[in-house]
């Protein structure tokens, strides 16, 4: 099959900036590319976890009302962390929105928490 891999994940947002500065501050991502010269109007911005930029998530400006209905209501993303239950709370203490607390299930810890628009976040980890 020629499809190896995800690139990029979009995530609609109502202001750039305040996202940008929510997964870098909160989640520790860093920004891959922030580009205001590839197309006109648009700022191409994307965040990854530091030192893993093979997934980006582009924060993408809602311009339509299509795109506008969108934000906070993307699908559940999967995130890694290797002690879910440590980084929870370093997050619950950040002002990140805890949905369900980290607990133990079959393939590890599982938690999850919201972004700034509400989209949801399964982050995990192994058993400790």
């Amino acid at each position: 099959m020629a499809i190896n891999r995800i690139s990029h994940i979009t995530v609609f947002v109502d202001d750039q900036q305040a996202a940008c500065d929510w997964y870098v501050d909160k989640l520790g991502f860093a920004v891959v590319m922030d580009n205001r010269d590839v197309v006109p109007n648009l700022r191409w911005l994307t965040v990854a976890p530091e030192g893993n930029p093979d997934t980006q998530i582009v924060l993408q400006l809602a311009h339509s009302n299509d795109e506008k209905s969108r934000v906070g209501s993307n699908l559940m993303t999967v995130l890694h962390s290797d002690d879910c239950e440590i980084e929870m709370k370093t997050l619950e203490e950040q002002g990140v929105e805890i949905v369900d607390p980290p607990q133990e299930v079959p393939w590890g810890v599982s938690g999850i928490i919201r972004d700034l628009y509400g989209n949801p976040y399964n982050l995990v980890g192994p058993k400790q």
